[in-house]
This record gives C-alpha cells, structure tokens and sequence, in this order.
C-alpha cells in the first residue's frame, strides 16, 4: 500500500457480448434440498388447490416463507415460478392459461430474474415487475392476476410514494385486492427505509402477520426456512454476526473458523489489498460499508474514506448494466452499499462499520449514532412512523445484517470508528 490516499483509476471493462451470470447460474440451476423440495410442492398444492376453489368473493389467498438472509428463498422462489408457468401451457392443469407475475422491489433483483428469464421459455418478460409498475397495470385494466410471487417482501412500500407514482398505502395491501393468490418472501430484518419498514415488535410501519390474518385461515400457510445456505461459517461465526447486528453485543471472537475465512481488520487499506488479491483468485470479493459516507445521485463520484490510506469511490449508479454489480469486474474498484448487495452472494466480503456504529465503553456494546448515517431518503419521515428514533436504529442494525450475511467463503470486518476497532480486535486475544 502506498503512503497517502489511494483512489483507485483501475477499471476492467465488460464486454458487451458478456452476460454469464454466476447469481443466475446458481438461482437457476441450484440443486434443492429436501427442505426446499418439499415446500415447493407443498406451495404448488396450495396455489392449484386456492385457484380451483377461487370465487370473486373469497379474497385472496396467501403464503409466506420467512427466513434469514442466505436461507434459500430466492432459490425457492425461481424453481416456483418457473413450474407455475411451465404448468400455465398444460391443458390438463387448473393453471392453465394463468396470469402469472413475480415481482421484487429492488433494481439489481429484477436485472437477476430477467436475466433468468432468457433462459427458460416459460418465463417471460412482461411476467416480471416492480410491484409499484404491476399494481398500476392491474388498477388501469380492471384485471385481476391468478398467481403474484413476491420477493423481498420486507422492501414492499408500507406508505404513499407519489415520486415513484404509488399511490395507495401499502403494496402488500393492493396486491392482496389484485391477486387470486399470494405467495410471499419475507425478512424482517432486511427491511431498509421508514417509506418501507415492516417490523412485528412495534407499531412502526407494518406488520406483515396483520394482513396475513386478514386472510381466512384455511386460505392461507406460513412456513419458515432456517438451514443456512449462503454462509458456510462455523456456528460461532454465524454467532459473531447474530450478536453485533441484532443484539448490538460486543462478539466474542469466533475461535475455530475452518474452512471459512473471518478476520477483524485494524487496517481498512489492508484489508482491501487482500481482498483484491483474493479477487484475483476467486472473483466477486468486494468492499461494502453501511451507509455513513455521503453519496447523491448527481452523477459525481463520491467517496468512502477510513484511515490514512483508503479512500475508494461509492458504486455508480448503471442502470443499463446487464450484470448485478457483484458480478461486475470493475466493481472491485468501488465500494457496495447495502442497496447494491441485497439479495446477493459474494465469495468475500469485506465490511467497513461505518460513522454511525460507535462504542459504549460503559455497557461494553455497540452505540449507533442515527445523525452520522447519510441515507437520509431512508429516514423520510413517515405518518406510520410513531418513533422515528427506535426505526432508525433497527434500519442501521438491519442494514449491518444485510452486509454482514452476503460472504460464502469469508468474512474481513474493519470498524470506523476507533474505539470499537480496538475493541473489536482486543476481543481476539
């Protein structure tokens, strides 16, 4: 590492003929496990039983699949959808010539699924939206849509966004008028703005079990996946992660990490450097950091600065880009925000805490600070918001466990501030 600043100029660039997938190749052609095999056919009755006994005044019918982030849902929900419209062509199946959807809130997710789609004849285009773009072409045709697969269902708007031309007051709520069925996924510990907050601990936003118990109850299922799948940490690296960013403990440091690499960094260029070797070697191991450097959507570049010899460029904004930013090889030179990684695998990722998580020297425990977090659109204050301060933190606890779950193969961690870096690396010894 060179003394000073390093702003990385660097850039592969990405041919134009180039749209292998790594993220499609496993949504896609991933073996299901028993677990998830069985579920999928469990779904699949359930959405040919709710159709065949759907009448206009039954209401829809809904099922959830909750579970952690890398547990799998995704995975279901591709291999899901994929059968509904394959059946939707046989005459002999209640779901013949179904209109069938899945949509997902969420930018790089919907450039997944649709590179997805290229792959499998049964899955078109128009079948896959934003919720906001599905829910106002229903209202505009009068029409009501057999099948609605949501994914991410934690980023579902949960008040007005006039900007982005929704109207209503909750997305879960016009979909559930628009579809014969639902078939929803489910994180409550990914949900990321006030306009889009779902928690079921308080009277902040929404709370998805109250629209699910709208639904009568032989009309509905609810299933909740817990075998990890993206991680393959130890129990104590999985632990490390459960403590820092949903208890807001200080971790104790995992002590046997077998084949998988985690490290606290007291170095964030270092760390860096290492993850651009292991780039080198593996592919898709990048930089992510929580959202406490300033950034805009101005065109400019903006920058993430730690110590005396890191200072690396936020991801740009390219939404033209076939490939996820994961799967980009010039990515390696930028650093993902949690909005970049959601949803999404890395083979390493390296996590900067940034200004907004501090240290409680007195009660030995993370302090969050929601004044230093820059995503100031996800602090919108909401009407459905009752305690702005209480939703702010778990968006910032929330965001952590978003970043902190996306590596396979290893886990590099560099605090910002300087007294949790110092706790953090004592904890080792």
């Amino acid at each position: 590492m060179t003394q000073g600043f390093r702003t990385v100029k660097r850039a592969k660039k990405l041919g134009a003929a180039v749209v292998q997938s790594a993220a499609a190749d496993r949504l896609s052609a991933v073996q299901l496990s028993a677990e998830q095999s069985n579920l999928r056919t469990r779904i699949m009755e359930f959405i040919r039983d709710s159709l065949s006994k759907y009448k206009s005044d039954s209401g829809t019918s809904m099922f959830v699949i909750q579970g952690d982030a890398g547990t799998g849902k995704s995975v279901i929900l591709n291999s899901l959808f994929n059968e509904i419209q394959r059946s939707s062509k046989n005459s002999e199946d209640v779901l013949k010539g179904t209109s069938n959807y899945l949509v997902v809130n969420h930018p790089e997710m919907l450039k997944l699924y649709l590179n997805i789609s290229k792959r499998f004849a049964y899955i078109s285009r128009s079948s896959l939206e934003r919720p906001t773009s599905l829910i106002n072409k229903l209202q505009k045709e009068k029409t009501v849509a057999d099948v609605v697969i949501v994914d991410e269902a934690h980023l579902l708007a949960t008040s007005k966004d006039a900007f982005k031309r929704f109207y209503g007051q909750n997305h879960l709520q016009d979909l559930m008028s628009l579809a014969k069925v639902l078939v929803v996924v489910y994180d409550e510990k990914q949900a990321l703005r006030t306009g889009c907050f779902w928690d079921e601990d308080t009277n902040n936003g929404a709370t998805l079990k109250s629209f699910y118990n709208q639904v009568p109850e032989i009309q509905r299922g609810w299933y909740r996946l817990k075998q990890q799948f993206r991680v393959a940490a130890p129990p104590d690296v999985l632990q490390w992660i459960d403590d820092i960013s949903v208890k807001g403990a200080i971790p104790k440091y995992p002590s046997e990490n077998g084949n998988f690499d985690f490290r606290v960094w007291d170095d964030c260029g270092a760390m860096y450097e290492a993850l651009r070797q292991l780039d080198d070697q593996y592919g898709q191991c990048r930089v992510l950091a929580t959202y406490d450097f300033p950034y805009r959507l101005d065109g400019k570049d903006y920058f993430v600065t730690c110590g005396d010899n890191f200072k690396v460029r936020w991801d740009r904004y390219t939404p033209r880009s076939v490939l996820p930013w994961s799967e980009r090889p010039d990515t390696i030179d930028e650093v993902g925000s949690v909005y970049t990684i959601q949803g999404f695998d890395l083979n390493y990722a390296g996590v900067i805490l940034g200004r907004s998580i501090g240290y409680d020297a007195a009660n030995d425990c993370i302090k969050l600070r929601p004044e230093m977090y820059d995503d100031h659109a996800g602090f919108t204050k909401k009407k459905n918001i009752e305690d702005a301060q209480v939703v702010q933190k778990r968006i910032i606890m929330n965001s952590l466990n978003v970043l902190l779950t996306r590596g396979v193969k290893g886990l590099y961690v560099y605090a910002w501030d300087d007294q949790l870096r110092e706790r953090l690396t004592k904890s080792r010894q």
